[in-house]
């Protein structure tokens, strides 16, 4: 049977639920977040989410036969579990056309937790589990052939989540949708800029997130953000879905503002100080109008600089084009798209 990936199931999923929600059980909705395949023969769909102990057996089989749909598994029945990270698992049998079990070998596992209404698990025959960490015995041969489960290997999947600003730095989530742990090196660019390491230097398990700050990285306005993943030392499931595109806004106010004018005792030029009360740098362009003070008085100067000033801190621009002028007879208007302004009201001087 063909590996489903999990970009694909949690599309599926997706549709299937927007299409038709689940119910709601003592007041609150189920929540279906992704889904991944959990075996390939039979084919298994693991479904995570909130309360999915809780999902009804018919709107199991409504997924069940959207899976159905979706992937051509016409014939084939497709068991769709929630699953837990403890690593208990269920050996299971391929079912016939009939829903009965075939006489053939363990060919799939199913998550302990996922079966209701097993009470006598000890008495269940033992199987080769050494792939999931216990050092069980196989049981013994049965009609001359050795008992032994086909497994899927378990493959991490990464995926970008989420972004969103905290305190105006941009901060990435990395989920691993996979059905394995993902265990190296993690790294973000945002814009096409360098690569950072975000992870935490242990491996993320099936079903965890990573929430980090992007070093270097600062929201000053709200702008599309693209976000490319990349982990050179995991093998992924699937790697085509490592990047991410969304709009990120701000979670502070950012602020610049003119702080004074003066003139310059040396070279005798326009000098304007600027104050950062942002809480993060601030980089781009702003530019500087100069006017009388008059009432519409004449544009005396209008020119650019390179902003770059740390958050809190001050800095100098010397209007080297405008000599011999008192500094108390003009108007100084800053602008500048670098950012989201939260008051321009601070942008002229004298205010």
């Amino acid at each position: 049977f063909a590996k489903l990936t999990a970009s694909r199931l949690t599309r599926e999923l997706q549709n299937a639920v927007e299409q038709t929600p689940p119910p709601l059980v003592r007041g609150r909705r189920i929540k279906l977040r992704y889904a991944h395949q959990g075996g390939s023969n039979p084919p298994i769909v693991v479904v995570h989410g909130n309360q999915t102990d809780l999902v009804p057996a018919s709107y199991r089989r409504y997924l069940a036969g959207r899976f159905r749909a979706a992937f051509a598994l016409v014939g084939t029945p497709l068991r769709i579990e929630g699953r837990s990270a403890d690593g208990a698992w269920l050996a299971v049998a391929e079912l016939g056309p009939d829903g009965r079990a075939v006489p053939s070998p363990v060919t799939g596992w199913l998550p302990l937790h996922a079966v209701a209404g097993l009470t006598d698990v000890a008495s269940l025959t033992v199987v080769d589990a050494r792939a999931f960490r216990s050092a069980l015995p196989s049981p013994s041969p049965t009609g001359g052939a050795e008992a032994r489960p086909t497994l899927t290997p378990d493959l991490p999947d990464l995926v970008v989540a989420d972004a969103f600003a905290r305190e105006n730095q941009l901060v990435v989530v990395v989920a691993n949708e996979g059905s394995g742990d993902a265990d190296g090196t993690i790294e973000v660019s945002a814009d096409g800029g360098p690569f950072v390491r975000i992870d935490t230097g242990k491996a993320l398990r099936p079903g965890d997130e990573l929430e980090r700050a992007v070093q270097g990285h600062y929201v000053q306005r709200r702008s599309r953000v693209s976000i490319e993943l990349r982990a050179p030392d995991i093998d992924e499931e699937d790697t085509g879905n490592n990047t991410f595109t969304g709009v990120v806004a701000p979670d502070m106010y950012n602020d610049i503002e003119v702080l004074s004018v003066g003139v310059d005792p040396t070279g005798g030029h326009l000098v304007v100080e600027v104050r950062n009360n942002s809480p993060i740098p601030l980089a781009g362009e702003l530019t500087f109008g100069v006017r009388e003070s008059a009432t519409d008085g004449r544009l005396l100067l209008r020119d650019t600089f390179a902003l770059d000033v740390e958050a809190g801190g001050t800095s100098r621009y010397d209007l080297r084009a405008l000599t011999g002028i008192d500094a108390a007879s003009v108007l100084v208007i800053l602008s500048t798209d670098a950012i989201s302004d939260a008051d321009s009201a601070n942008n002229t001087h004298p205010r």
